[in-house]
């Protein structure tokens, strides 16, 4: 059985932690983040009506809002942590991750209270990830199995759980959201398309005929996930397009190209949309569409 748990975010967008309940042990997929204790409080009391011990916490990325009440409920389950090795730094390491994550240019965005206050106060304490997935392993709680996807591409390292007897794929970021005032963003753009067609496959197959998110409202049949699929692809192909076009003769840093991407697309300048754009940048000089030299970017 899979259990949803949500609070509002922010504006429209939710915050959710689910459930998966076997016969003999039960998963929490992500533990959302400091501020959010009375939404988790609640799976777990979930469980404890049902006499069912939560077993493992899966965090389906090491961002701050799906990792921050690790060791909240670890404190109070003795669940073990399972995670992307990718993942195990951030997990392990608050103060990197938020390093990382957030200050991965810092001679373009510094840090400010407003960013600890946002990303590093609702992080939680360092724990250990007890297990490393990447796609491919199975959980057997009792009554049906629950199977590891690599969705990676949102983050280098995110996974997806697949509860085949549901046919229902219980995901992180991947569907990243489209309509916030700034990117939810991406930091490689050819393994997120991967993981999208991953999706459109198992979606094609028969094998998911729903999917249910951290954020997302619940997709229930196979047409609406196709199409919120779709609409991802289509996204990053125009932002590449977007990115082609800010360069044609003269070259342009990576911070120009950044806010000239932002404005044409109405975002509000952030962190997510800086990486993601430097994420594109790369792929695209590798692949010999643009060329850098000395911290600037010109088309070819």
């Amino acid at each position: 059985m899979i259990y949803g748990f949500e609070r509002p975010l922010f504006g429209n967008i939710a915050l959710r932690t689910h459930l998966v309940v076997g016969d003999r042990w039960a998963m929490m997929i992500d533990t959302a983040m400091l501020g959010f204790e009375d939404m988790v409080q609640e799976a777990l009391d979930l469980l404890a009506q049902r006499g069912v011990p939560l077993a493992f916490i899966v965090n389906t990325h090491a961002h701050h809002d799906h990792i921050g009440l690790n060791g909240w409920v670890q404190s109070q389950t003795a669940a073990c942590v399972v995670g992307h090795p990718w993942g195990r730094r951030w997990t392990e390491n608050p103060d990197l991750n938020y390093r990382e994550f957030v200050l991965g240019f810092p001679d373009i965005i510094e840090d400010s209270p407003a960013l600890r206050e946002e990303v590093r106060l609702t992080m939680g304490s360092p724990v250990r990830v007890d297990v490393g997935v990447t796609g491919r392993e199975h959980f057997y709680p009792g009554g049906f199995d629950v199977e590891v996807i690599d969705l990676s591409g949102h983050v280098p390292g995110e996974v997806g759980l697949l509860v085949n007897e549901d046919r229902t794929l219980i995901t992180g970021d991947i569907l990243i959201g489209l309509n916030l005032p700034m990117f939810h963003g991406y930091v490689d753009p050819e393994r997120f398309c991967q993981s999208l067609e991953t999706i459109r496959r198992l979606v094609a197959s028969g094998r998911v005929t729903r999917l249910i998110s951290a954020h997302l409202p619940d997709l229930q049949d196979a047409t609406e996930i196709l199409e919120q699929v779709a609409q991802r692809q289509r996204a990053v192909g125009d932002i590449e397009s977007l990115i082609l076009e800010q360069a044609p003769s003269d070259a342009l840093s990576l911070r120009a190209i950044w806010l000239r991407t932002s404005e044409a697309t109405g975002k509000r300048p952030a962190f997510r949309g800086l990486a993601m754009v430097a994420s594109h940048l790369h792929q695209l000089c590798d692949v010999g569409r643009m060329e850098e030299q000395r911290g600037c970017y010109r088309t070819l």
